[in-house]
């Protein structure tokens, strides 16, 4: 978990460059609210990687919740969520994968994992979220695609991409493939699928600091800087520092960001 760097970035994360992660929480809400009005009760709800907290903030706006948990392994995150949420969302420094230990199974009616397969293996981060739900209960999940951070190394990003090792890196991470991927990753933990939605959206890049907010937000970049002895953070700030000039030429870029948004749900006892 790249906790390190989004320590240092949580004042400034919400800035959300092209407003990318913003439409896509919307698109989670939409998703979310759709489904829970047929079950009544207000959900019990657990974010598995909550960040500054703005998918709960989001949700509150539509829905009523029950019981809230957050968990986050960033002090920075969990202190900028605080400052959105109150007390009324209980927030935990945990790694996901580990959430069961800290909560009973079939406990939560909603369990949210918005932009966190960029550092956890999926598949047990899955069966974390399986294992929550009670039956019956809705998982939302939203993750970049390795078809939209792969942009990134091909076209007019060939070079720059070898030299900042993208093609490296994403092979570090579990991001599915595309969103037929993320549907299957989805079923083969048990999963139903209720609603998905791939967002795939032009992005035009005008500066580096565009990329560097992009790709910040994606997640690769600060799982492959979060070193102990700062060394990767060292030479990878001068990388970036060459990047610029060397890219300079070639603003405006042209890419895509694709994000897959997901809501799957946990069949009842006895329910195939």
């Amino acid at each position: 978990m790249a906790t390190r760097v989004y320590d240092r970035v949580a004042a400034c994360y919400d800035d959300d460059w092209g407003g990318i992660y913003a439409a896509a929480r919307a698109c989670c809400v939409e998703q979310i609210h759709r489904a829970s009005r047929q079950r009544g009760l207000p959900p019990d709800t657990v974010d598995l990687g909550i960040g500054t907290g703005n998918s709960l903030v989001d949700l509150e706006r539509r829905l009523s919740l029950g019981k809230c948990i957050g968990f986050d392994l960033s002090r920075g995150m969990l202190k900028q969520a605080r400052s959105k949420l109150g007390e009324r969302v209980e927030l935990l420094r945990e790694d996901a994968l580990l959430a069961t230990r800290r909560m009973p199974a079939a406990s939560v009616d909603l369990v949210l994992c918005h932009f966190l397969l960029s550092f956890v293996a999926a598949e047990p981060l899955l069966d974390q979220a399986y294992r929550l739900l009670r039956p019956g209960g809705l998982f939302s999940l939203a993750t970049s695609t390795q078809r939209s951070l792969g942009e990134l190394h091909s076209g007019r990003f060939s070079r720059t991409g070898r030299l900042l090792g993208v093609r490296r890196e994403l092979h570090k991470v579990s991001t599915p493939a595309d969103h037929r991927h993320c549907l299957e990753l989805l079923r083969a933990r048990g999963f139903t699928i209720v609603d998905d939605h791939s967002q795939r959206r032009r992005v035009l890049f005008e500066s580096f600091n565009d990329i560097r907010d992009w790709a910040l937000n994606s997640g690769w970049v600060a799982a492959s800087l979060d070193d102990p002895f700062g060394l990767r953070i060292a030479c990878g700030t001068a990388i970036f520092a060459l990047a610029r000039v060397t890219m300079h030429p070639l603003y405006p870029i042209e890419a895509h960001s694709e994000i897959s948004i997901v809501l799957a749900r946990k069949p009842q006892q006895g329910e195939k």
